[in-house]
């Protein structure tokens, strides 16, 4: 028994490891991977194939597909680039005042769209607002990111944590946390670090 729970742990870190080098490498894509992981879990007994497949049914895990697919659909549908229009009228304003629209629309886009994404989406016109403005780039690309990473949690639906911890409540028999139980402490996280950025 002892041996064969060895081997399976070998099994384990030899799986692990390969998905480690593969999403460092970056030969395939992340999802691949992940399916890859999945089956070869699968097929080496560690996990039974109900186990393997159960979490497809996850409302969670639902749902973070979801946002995936909204926000290709934004950004592909040229949405997304329209959103970041607007920031451009604070070209000749005051750099603090710059900063501050840049994190707040960052921000308000986390709560709907995934983080990543809306930073690719506001990645250019940040660009262009560095070139008009003749700032460095720097000055504004650290804003655009805090307020990415700051406005992520803004609601229950808008970061995976979120989502996970949610779903976790409510398997246990628990009370889950409502789409906007995280707005308040996010939007004081947001004002505060916009504040101290400016």
């Amino acid at each position: 028994k002892g041996g064969t729970l060895t081997f399976q742990a070998i099994i384990l870190l030899a799986i692990v490891a390969a998905a480690f080098v593969f999403f460092i490498g970056g030969w395939l894509r992340v999802d691949l991977v992940g399916l890859l992981v999945l089956s070869a879990l699968a097929l080496t007994g560690l996990v039974s194939t109900q186990q393997a497949l159960e979490g497809f049914s996850s409302p969670a895990v639902v749902t973070v597909w979801a946002m995936f697919i909204l926000s290709a659909g934004l950004t592909r549908t040229g949405i997304a680039h329209r959103i970041g229009q607007p920031l451009k009228l604070f070209t000749k304003r005051s750099e603090a005042l710059l900063m501050v629209a840049l994190m707040i629309a960052a921000s308000l886009l986390s709560a709907l769209i995934n983080t990543v994404t809306v930073a690719a989406i506001l990645l250019p016109a940040t660009m262009e607002l560095a070139r008009r403005s003749g700032r460095p780039p720097s000055r504004l690309l650290m804003p655009l990111a805090l307020g990415c990473l700051l406005g992520g949690p803004f609601t229950g639906i808008s970061t995976p944590p979120n989502i996970l911890v949610t779903d976790a409540l409510r398997a246990a028999g628990m009370r889950p946390f409502g789409i906007f139980d995280f707005t308040p402490i996010t939007a004081f996280i947001v004002i505060t670090g916009t504040v101290f950025v400016a």
